[in-house]
């Protein structure tokens, strides 16, 4: 029925399926209570005007088969992945801005609107966990309720008779003011509050995440993280046609380094490795440790040439670094690459070509970079 996971990891879709759910979740609430209750707890004061009420009622019925819809028509058709549908968050959004603000107005003054509004746009912000998403709400929320106050004092909306039933001496332009003011006074300081609760929450999830990322020794990311990255990658370049890259490194005669100067040495090895690794890539490459002194790189948009001059760079450097202690001790790394689509379009295909291409570099004389096979053509 809903997105599972950390918030903080899902993407436009699940957002927009939580708020869709939460909504009419709302809506059946609201519709509930006037359909069963005659608008109980919402309403403080039954309204003289009964057709108001009935007019209310379908608004909410209305509301809240709109949205079951809406919900059910995302799931159906609608894959979740990456950000591609953020209009359907932007959509989302609007909707319910839209659609809550026309049913607590619908309300009148019978009910303490700004409370409910309110609610919602806390589970708004609590549910979107982005700064610019909650930002974007609350604005909304400020600018519908004031176009629906300057409507209903120019007199342009059906749900003026229940101003008209509430107030002996018309006076919707002081109404409309008041809940203006009212509705800044709310929003902007709960706005401030979640923006800061937000930054805090999603920093302190970025902390845990990285810890459980990262190989603990090197700082590279782990096998396991690594995979479920290039995973996703591979299949992103599939579905957008776009070019991508796996570095397999792997570091030459590791285990005389070992026996020669002992694992702590080899340690200060592999730690130094990631840093000259990471020092030769861009900021959005991947590495990892795939166990020991294997390494695997992930170049996202990267075809084979660009590639190949990553891969050159980062047998460079390993070359030219130097281990804290031992500048006598030389370090070298073979490496292979394999690009997409040439060399496979499955990240299996993919890291056996590159890990085939990494042990044509050590058959070949080591130091040195060496390219997958092409495929054969079917």
């Amino acid at each position: 029925m809903l997105p599972t996971g950390s918030p903080f990891g899902w993407n436009a879709c699940d957002r927009s399926l939580y708020v869709q759910f939460l909504t009419a979740l709302l809506m059946l609430i609201v519709a509930f209570s006037f359909a069963a209750l005659d608008g109980w707890p919402f309403l403080l004061q039954r309204p003289e005007d009964e057709l108001a009420l009935r007019t209310t009622t379908i608004l909410a019925i209305a509301a809240l088969l709109f949205w079951a819809g809406f919900y059910a028509w995302t799931r159906r058709f609608y894959v979740r992945h990456g950000d591609k549908y953020s209009r359907l968050l932007l959509v989302t959004i609007a909707a319910h801005i839209l659609t809550g603000t026309a049913v607590c107005y619908a309300l009148g003054p019978y009910t303490a609107v700004s409370g409910l509004v309110t609610v919602a746009a806390l589970l708004l912000g609590m549910v979107l966990l982005e700064r610019r998403w909650l930002w974007l709400a609350v604005g909304g929320w400020l600018l519908s309720m004031s176009l629906m106050h300057f409507a209903s004092r120019a007199g342009v909306l059906p749900f003026l008779s229940l101003f008209e039933a509430s107030f002996e001496q018309f006076d919707i332009a002081q109404v409309a003011a008041e809940r203006a003011v009212a509705a800044a006074i709310i929003y902007i300081p709960l706005a401030i509050i979640m923006d800061h609760l937000i930054s805090v929450w999603r920093q302190d999830e970025r902390s845990l995440s990285e810890a459980a990322q990262l190989d603990s020794l090197t700082g590279a990311y782990t096998r396991g993280f690594a995979m479920s990255v290039m995973e996703r990658a591979v299949l992103k370049a599939g579905r957008d046609g776009v070019a991508l890259a796996i570095l397999m490194l792997d570091l030459d005669h590791f285990k005389r380094i070992n026996d020669a100067h002992g694992h702590a040495r080899g340690d200060l090895v592999l730690q130094q490795t990631t840093r000259a690794m990471q020092s030769a890539l861009r900021a959005g490459d991947i590495v990892g440790r795939f166990g020991g002194e294997e390494f695997v790189v992930l170049l996202p948009g990267a075809d084979l040439e660009q590639a190949m001059g990553a891969a050159e760079r980062c047998r460079a450097a390993v070359q030219e670094m130097k281990i804290p202690n031992a500048p006598y001790l030389a370090v070298t790394a073979s490496v292979g690459v394999a690009a997409f689509p040439e060399h496979g379009e499955a990240l299996d295909a993919l890291l056996k070509a590159s890990d085939t291409a990494m042990y044509k570099a050590k058959a070949n004389g080591r130091n040195r970079i060496e390219s997958a096979q092409k495929r054969a053509e079917s």
